[in-house]
């Protein structure tokens, strides 16, 4: 729907955090692991690594990968494993949060006996002494907080990893930080913005600002899009009824009822003549002229024009393509690579896609070969 807004922290937090639980999704990475890819049997979840090896068997009701520690839940018990499935903290009831930053919110005392809130490291000695009344994950190498006031009421503020409060727990509501900067989220839905240190970076006439991508930030004026810098630079001025993220450089837009793409600049280099459009990747957006799916390039030069019913976008050079209801994979020639042969397909990433056959699921490298299906 043209002007929507997107959806707050919390998702924000599990999208940033969290290993994808539902099998097919992109695979999980962090900092100081290996690329992981999820696997799951009935509602229990595992993972396995590039080659199809299980690194965690699926007998776990929840699974998130954190830095450098992968978060594992049983009823109301948590562990964490390391990027082998080597149990580092065994089954227990003090942490129950992913490591972020080499960190995770743990409750103490205080200096006067009071149970606080702090962070603690895989030894789960304080690295932040216990000091909050609430403690988020770090995200970014910033996490919101929560001080009591006089009255009881939580105010939140964020700190960075020495501890230290960047932003005074003054605010009622704080979403998740995001790229080094962190919103605060005023009666109406208003957003003030705030970069690393602590400086209100709003620019003025916005209202509600989304999330850095690229080094730019989707910004709102009323229904109006436009885009900041991460330093609070208005670089495009909200004039778009729908606009996208950045990725690969560009921004769909939405003018008059059709779709475009901008640069950084925010100038239209993609004009606005297509019915649908996705987000650029691998140097291509896919867009779709009538019945027609094309890919062009950043210049808006046509230089494909796959024959299928259903075209997804390029990622490491593959494309999922619908043909005869089955999924297949095309490269950048428009050859099939992949013949259609699956019920779904997902895009490649870390050299793998999840795929579907029947009843059979699991995860195939570049020629198709299966490197692990469920139930073998």
């Amino acid at each position: 729907m043209p002007g929507r807004r997107p959806c707050g922290g919390r998702r924000w937090l599990a999208c940033l955090l969290a290993a994808v639980l539902p099998c097919g999704a992109v695979p999980a990475l962090a900092q100081g692991l290996p690329p992981l890819f999820p696997i799951r049997q009935g509602d229990l979840h595992g993972l396995i690594d590039a080659e199809g090896r299980v690194v965690l068997a699926p007998e776990y009701t929840e699974l998130r990968i954190g830095q450098p520690l992968i978060l594992l839940r049983k009823g109301h018990r948590s562990a964490y494993a390391d990027g082998s499935g080597r149990l580092v903290i065994e089954p227990q009831d003090e942490l129950s949060q992913p490591f972020a930053d080499g960190l995770v919110p743990m409750r103490g005392k205080d200096a006067q006996g009071k149970p606080r809130w702090g962070y603690v490291d895989a030894q789960r000695r304080f690295v932040i002494a216990p000091a909050f009344d609430d403690a988020q994950p770090f995200v970014d190498g910033l996490a919101v907080v929560g001080i009591a006031d006089a009255w009881g009421t939580l105010k939140y503020g964020a700190i960075h990893r020495s501890g230290q409060l960047v932003l005074p727990a003054t605010q009622a509501k704080l979403l998740a930080p995001a790229g080094g900067l962190v919103r605060a989220e005023l009666p109406g839905r208003v957003h003030r913005v705030f970069d690393a240190q602590g400086r209100d970076i709003t620019p003025a006439g916005i209202d509600f600002v989304g999330l850095p991508s690229e080094g730019l930030v989707r910004v709102w004026s009323g229904r109006q899009q436009g885009f900041m810098t991460v330093a609070g630079e208005l670089v495009v001025p909200p004039r778009f009824a729908q606009a996208s993220d950045f990725h690969d450089g560009l921004a769909r837009v939405w003018i008059d009822g059709k779709y475009g793409y901008i640069d950084t600049r925010g100038t239209l280099v993609i004009p606005a003549r297509y019915d649908s459009a996705e987000d650029a990747s691998d140097g291509l957006a896919l867009v779709k002229e009538g019945p027609q799916w094309l890919f062009v390039d950043h210049r808006g030069q046509v230089v494909l024009r796959p024959e299928a019913e259903r075209v997804w976008p390029f990622s490491q050079g593959l494309a999922v393509v619908k043909v005869g209801g089955r999924h297949g994979y095309i490269d950048k020639r428009g050859r099939m690579v992949i013949e259609p042969q699956f019920s779904f397909a997902r895009p490649f990433g870390n050299g793998l896609a999840y795929v579907g056959q029947g009843r059979v699921s699991g995860y195939i490298r570049p020629d198709g070969r299966f490197v692990w299906r469920s139930g073998e």
